[in-house]
């Protein structure tokens, strides 16, 4: 398997749809939205809860799972709350520098 420090931030899992594309198939997910160190935290925090309520899995079963679960936050996060917390993140950090 791959390992999540050596993906590339911006394409982190492939069977997504890609910035700009329009014509989204119902199996994938549209994550363009989300700051790529975002989805990178994400797949980490996944991989490590499934590496550590399944260690006995092989590494096409992580890969599998992983993949499907963020499929499944990504599909389940609202993207307009998402959003207006980065902008409130970004804000704070401006404010701090101050």
């Amino acid at each position: 398997m791959e390992s999540l420090d050596e993906t590339n931030d911006n394409n982190m899992i492939t069977d997504y749809v890609e910035p700009g594309e329009t014509n989204v198939s119902p199996s994938l997910v549209d994550d363009s939205y989300i700051r790529p160190e975002d989805k990178k935290q994400l797949l980490i925090t996944i991989k490590k809860i499934y590496e550590t309520r399944m260690p006995w899995a092989d590494e096409v079963l992580l890969k599998v799972m992983i993949k499907y679960h963020y499929k499944e936050v990504i599909k389940n996060m609202i993207k307009s709350d998402y959003l207006e917390e980065i902008k409130k993140t970004d804000i704070d950090s401006l404010i701090e520098q101050l």
